[in-house]
């Protein structure tokens, strides 16, 4: 029997009907996926904005910012990847604390949320003009695993260790330089050991533990951001203690102070400014100092010297244990650009509990023994050992905890 004609017109109708259902249905699914694709772009874009954002507020908050200067640090952070606040429908929410998430109301933390309503490519076809992208982080103040540092970035042996130097420290050590021979240990019974060992360039010699991370990015001086304390005038000029008793006072030392003759000298609390001259201190005498902070600077008349403490000397100096000094011990001024090495040798009654900071001259360690108190940083261009030295880092003495932090991403 043969089909009418009329009828299979009809099929044919339909199945033109259906295909262009197919076809609408395809265009869709193809303009939905396109700007899906270019959506999911455009957000890791725009995910890299918001780190920046949260990780410059939360820089900022490390420095002591308030709230309105996080949020500048943060609108800052995320116009240099291109997202400026209030520019082509962008807006960004700064929060510290946190509002949402893990670290909700933990005030060490700083939360960014950037949005932005985005016009579509194909999906106009189906009625959708535009979509909403949006993405937040979190980043936050943290503790700093490390409490030696090298900083120069090119010298060679930045880190040395001679002479039987035996290394023990309970925290992370960080070497800069970018030397083949950055990190040097040489000699009998030389060992160095800690938490962990990056260094930007390579080792020589042995013997390390952990074996280091090479060829890694240099860290920042940890302690860059802390203000150096101001001063005039001089309070005492030229001061010198050779033998007896004497108890020091805060002040500024033009020229210096000098210890010798096995002098017992006691430091009262508070900050004392060597306005050039330095720390001196030889003849096996004795030392006792707690909340103290030695800034080491100079210029013009009183030219800057560096501090020497000879072995023989006993007894204990600690930082502040709060104010705008806490946990720093000796602090050397940055602008100071001498080849003076600072000597610090000690011996098995003489401990250092704070930060030794001297960001752009050398240090010469030698038998510390900080392993008696609770902690000791040290932080300088490059760091020589020689003799044993046991480094701790139990900062809970300290008001705000561990003196060196970082800022990292937390979500």
């Amino acid at each position: 029997m043969m089909r009418s004609p009329n009828k299979r017109s009809g099929e044919r109708g339909q199945i033109l009907a259906l295909t262009a259902i197919v076809l609408v249905g395809i265009c869709a699914l193809v303009a939905v996926a396109a700007d899906l694709g270019y959506f999911f772009e455009y957000r890791r874009r725009m995910q890299t904005g918001v780190d920046s954002a949260a990780m410059s507020g939360a820089e900022q908050l490390r420095r002591g910012g308030t709230d309105p200067q996080i949020r500048t640090a943060a609108f800052a952070g995320a116009a240099a990847d291109g997202f400026a606040h209030g520019v082509n429908g962008t807006q960004i929410t700064v929060n510290h604390p946190p509002s949402s998430g893990y670290y909700a109301g933990k005030d060490g933390f700083v939360e960014v949320i950037i949005s932005q309503r985005r016009p579509t490519i194909f999906m106009g076809i189906l009625g959708f003009q535009s979509a909403n992208v949006g993405t937040r982080a979190v980043a936050g103040v943290q503790d700093s695993p490390n409490c030696l540092y090298a900083l120069d970035p090119t010298a060679a042996h930045a880190f040395n260790t001679t002479g039987g130097a035996a290394i023990n420290a309970t925290c992370g050590i960080v070497v800069d330089s970018a030397d083949s021979g950055a990190m040097n240990s040489s000699g009998g019974s030389t060992f160095v050991s800690g938490t962990k060992i990056t260094v930007t360039g390579n080792t020589s010699g042995c013997c390390f533990s952990p074996t280091p991370k090479t060829n890694v990015p240099p860290e920042p001086d940890p302690l860059a951001t802390l203000a150096a304390p101001t001063f005039s005038g001089c309070t005492y000029t030229n001061f010198k203690v050779s033998g007896g008793l004497q108890t020091l006072s805060p002040g500024v030392y033009c020229n210096g102070i000098a210890i010798s003759g096995g002098s017992v000298v006691t430091f009262s609390p508070g900050l004392y400014v060597l306005n050039g001259g330095g720390f001196s201190v030889s003849g096996g005498g004795t030392m006792i100092g707690a909340g103290v902070t030695f800034y080491n600077t100079g210029g013009g008349r009183y030219a800057y010297k560096p501090v020497s403490i000879s072995g023989g000397t006993v007894g204990t100096l600690s930082a502040p244990t709060s104010g705008p000094m806490e946990g720093i011990l000796f602090f050397q001024d940055r602008s100071i650009t001498s080849n003076a090495t600072n000597a610090i040798s000690g011996g098995s009654t003489l401990g250092f509990e704070g930060a030794l900071y001297f960001p752009t001259t050398a240090l010469d360690f030698s038998g510390g023994s900080s392993g008696t108190v609770s902690y000791t940083i040290i932080v300088a261009r490059t760091i020589n050992f020689s003799g044993q030295s046991s480094l701790n880092a139990s900062y809970g003495s300290l008001q705000d905890g561990n003196p060196l932090k970082k800022v990292a991403l937390a979500e």
